[in-house]
């Protein structure tokens, strides 16, 4: 085992949460010292992008929501400022502002845990008429949505950058500032930005799929890598950002097989000049060494997994294996229209515990997380690892208790041989033959589900509460230690969908970062290393909040 791979299993295995004891986590907020979730880059030129009031976004009939998930069949929307502006005010922007007495705070369309956001989002792009004169790389900046300008470089060196890509392409890198979410969670953040790194990429390609464009991460980067092209190569303290992954965005008709960018292409960006000076976001802090440690073991170095046609079809061994689908766009969301959807989502607070949500939803849900039916997955690469653990508590004409949903067939009988021998494994009266979901036990659940759920009422309350187990030990073996932070990427994305389709459908999620993780594995029978829980997930009819009121997002 290598030191990486053991520095990262410490982490996880110091990181869980217990009946007994929580994670190691402050033992009080200092609000003196609570971060600014706002990063901007003093001394920069701001690129000013457009918005859109909620009263035009109301009236966008086109692309609907179920649109999303072919967007090869809309029209590739032309590379310009709008279309750019409209890819971050749909992925990134503030959706709205929230006000309760003499409090006010923002919400942004890409969810984070306890709003603390620690994902950063740039831009490098080649020219745009009329907007960006030369190649440049940006910082995005969500509070004046604006584009920070960082870099300038030359057109010889974009044109190295983008070859091998489809035309008008342009590349989004995500990077994360632990102290952002450590100042409230602790040691258990590090898990949590690599939830909301996921939840950014699937915010990311929705807006995307909107323009008919597509994502695709360039799997083979490495870390020290991306931090060069993004210009945080030099970041040191405790605001550093880590970075975490670049994405290419094209036209969704095209084609993309790069998996990196050429060394050289990167020892060109290592010369830039660099333009500002970030803001401080915290007079003080507390360190958390084994954040430290973690995010250090989970560096990534360059790869070609994806490069080499032969690793390129081992990597996604998984994705080939899975049988067709018969599933069918969902024809009730042709007229619901993505963007009010995408810029629509909350996270529900309190949960309606009388509301019954119709089977043929529930089951609907589970279709859109199978990858072969989704192109919002097409951003994970190196393969899916997750299935759904659900507590389903108030569906129609579905008994309530356990349920398994494998979104891996061919993991049933190592998982029915990882979990406890006197399950049921009885699949459902009228469940789609697509879906591999099976009964474990029949039984009322739901006070168990909140208390798995560090005692949260809302996954008792919900209509269900989806628990993501993933694979675990057999893909770190694999790949090594940077594999878990992906682990966490992949729940992250279908927490995203999560909230999206329970917004399509009325409903409203939420997720659930903080639950007791061997408790649960004990609970069926898990034992070792071989899957565990990374993330849960509770969807049901939202209660409406008293005393807090709706502002719009940008003064017009």
């Amino acid at each position: 085992m290598t030191e990486e791979l053991e520095a990262i299993l410490a982490y996880h295995q110091a990181s869980k949460h217990n009946f007994k004891a929580y994670a190691p986590g402050p033992l009080r907020l200092d609000i003196q010292i609570k971060p600014d979730p706002f990063l901007n880059y003093y001394g920069t030129r701001l690129l000013n992008l457009d918005l859109w009031s909620d009263e035009q976004i109301k009236t966008e009939i086109f692309p609907a929501y179920e649109q999303a998930f072919s967007p090869e069949k809309l029209r590739a929307s032309e590379l310009s400022k709008k279309s750019i502006s409209q890819l971050f005010f749909d992925s990134f922007a503030i959706s709205a502002w929230k006000a309760a007495g003499s409090m006010k705070w923002p919400l942004r369309v890409n969810p984070s845990s306890g709003n603390l956001h620690p994902t950063e989002i740039y831009l490098i792009s080649g020219p745009v008429k009329g907007f960006l004169k030369n190649p440049s790389v940006c910082h995005y900046a969500p509070l004046p949505h604006a584009l920070e300008l960082r870099a300038e470089f030359s057109q010889e060196t974009w044109e190295m950058l983008r070859s091998g890509f489809p035309e008008d392409t342009i590349f989004v890198g995500l990077t994360s500032i632990y102290w952002r979410v450590s100042w409230k969670y602790g040691l258990r953040a590090f898990r949590y930005a690599q939830h909301d790194i996921g939840h950014a990429i699937a915010a990311l390609t929705f807006a995307a799929a909107g323009l008919g464009w597509k994502t695709s991460i360039l799997a083979d980067m490495g870390s020290k890598e991306i931090a060069a092209l993004l210009g945080i190569s030099r970041d040191k303290g405790h605001e550093k950002q880590e970075p975490a992954c670049m994405l290419a965005v094209y036209p969704a008709g095209e084609t993309c097989t790069r998996g990196r960018l050429s060394s050289e292409v990167i020892s060109a960006f290592k010369n830039l000049s660099w333009e500002g000076v970030p803001n401080s976001l915290s007079p003080k802090h507390v360190e958390w060494m084994g954040i430290e440690k973690a995010a250090l073991a989970a560096q990534k170095n360059g790869t070609d997994y994806l490069e080499k046609k032969g690793e390129m079809e081992s990597s996604t061994q998984i994705v080939s294996s899975l049988k067709p689908s018969n599933f069918e766009p969902h024809s009730d969301f042709e007229t619901v229209p993505l963007r009010s959807i995408i810029r629509g989502r909350r996270s529900a607070i309190e949960m309606d515990n009388s509301a019954y949500m119709e089977k043929e939803t529930f089951y609907a849900m589970l279709q859109k997380t199978l990858p072969q039916n989704n192109p919002i997955f097409n951003p994970l690469a190196f393969g899916f690892f997750t299935h759904l653990l659900l507590f389903v508590n108030r569906v129609k004409d579905l008994l309530p208790g356990l349920y398994i949903f494998l979104r891996n067939p061919e993991e049933k009988e190592r998982l029915k041989a990882a979990i406890m021998p006197d399950f049921l494994w009885i699949k459902p009266k009228d469940c789609p033959s697509d879906l591999e979901l099976y009964m474990l036990m029949e039984e009322n659940l739901h006070h168990f589900a909140a208390q798995l759920s560090c005692a949260q009422r809302k996954a008792a309350d919900a209509c269900f509460t989806a628990c993501m187990l993933s694979e675990f030990e057999k893909p770190l073996n694999r790949f090594g230690a940077w594999i878990y932070s992906y682990l966490f990427w992949e729940c992250g994305v279908l927490g995203q969908l999560l909230y999206l389709e329970a917004e399509a459908n009325g409903l409203r999620g939420c997720g659930i970062g903080c639950f007791f993780d061997d408790p649960l594995h004990e609970t069926i029978g898990l034992k070792g290393l071989e899957y565990q829980d990374l993330y849960h997930f509770a969807i049901g009819y939202p209660l409406q909040e008293i005393g807090v009121i709706t502002l719009p997002a940008y003064e017009e």
